[in-house]
């Protein structure tokens, strides 16, 4: 329980922090949604894998492995927020705010479970006794 608490510590500065940058792009800078996106999640990676791995996990394994399987699992929840953020927008017809919102939950979620039963396995198991 908390590990999930500090995930969700983690994640609460890690999305403040990129929904500002999204939205600052998107509404003082003009980029389109799908640009304001990549700018935005691209801030929070760093930050994301660091806060992560040294207070959500407390990892000590390999820096190389978990950095691999990282990106990896970035890219797969990545391409699933921008997938539900160009469907809400393109076929659902959400504003384009609200859909950067449900997009997020879709990545978070998602980023939640690989994280901890890939990324950070062996620190879960060790947690758990596994």
């Amino acid at each position: 329980m908390k590990q999930l608490l500090r995930f969700a510590a983690v994640g609460v500065l890690n999305t403040a922090v990129g929904y500002a940058v999204i939205f600052a792009c998107m509404y003082l800078a003009g980029l389109s949604p799908v640009a304001s996106n990549v700018v935005g999640y691209a801030c929070g990676l760093v930050v994301s894998y660091t806060l992560n791995r040294t207070f959500t996990f407390r990892s000590v394994a390999g820096k190389k492995r978990e950095i691999v399987r990282f990106l990896s699992i970035f890219m797969v929840a990545y391409l699933a927020n921008i997938g539900a953020l160009m469907l809400l927008i393109d076929h659902v017809g959400m504003h384009k705010g609200w859909a950067q919102l449900v997009a997020g939950a879709v990545y978070t979620g998602l980023f939640y479970l690989l994280s901890k039963y890939y990324v950070f396995a062996e620190s879960h198991s060790r947690a758990t006794g596994r």
